[in-house]
């Protein structure tokens, strides 16, 4: 366990070494936020399936995640994508397909989901 928060650790301090690196200049607060959204999606493969269908159209979100990406939160979901898109590494991709295919899993994952 002790491990595992150590890995997660260092990815945020990386994610948020990134983000200075870039530009992208975040709060504390929202730094914070940020993290805590990406706790409720780890461990597995739920963030590596939501950016997979978000960027690709390929829907390959199963149950589970749908279940964590509900759990996570709109609000959360919403924030980490556009953290995302605001990145230059980043300024290629179709901002309106994705934000488009985040409405289509969200309303998909509300559906299949055993989520109230």
């Amino acid at each position: 366990m002790a491990e595992t928060t150590n890995q997660f650790s260092s990815r945020a301090i990386a994610a948020a070494l990134c983000f200075a690196v870039m530009g992208i200049i975040l709060t504390e607060g929202q730094q914070d936020f940020l993290t805590e959204c990406r706790k409720k999606l780890a461990p597995g493969q739920c963030g590596w399936q939501i950016g997979n269908e978000l960027y690709t159209g390929n829907a390959t979100v199963d149950q589970q995640c749908c279940s964590r990406l509900l759990d996570m939160g709109e609000k959360c979901h919403k924030e980490l994508l556009k953290n995302y898109l605001s990145s230059p590494d980043h300024a290629n991709i179709n901002a309106t397909e994705v934000w488009q295919r985040s409405d289509i899993l969200w309303s998909r994952c509300s559906k299949i989901s055993a989520h109230p």
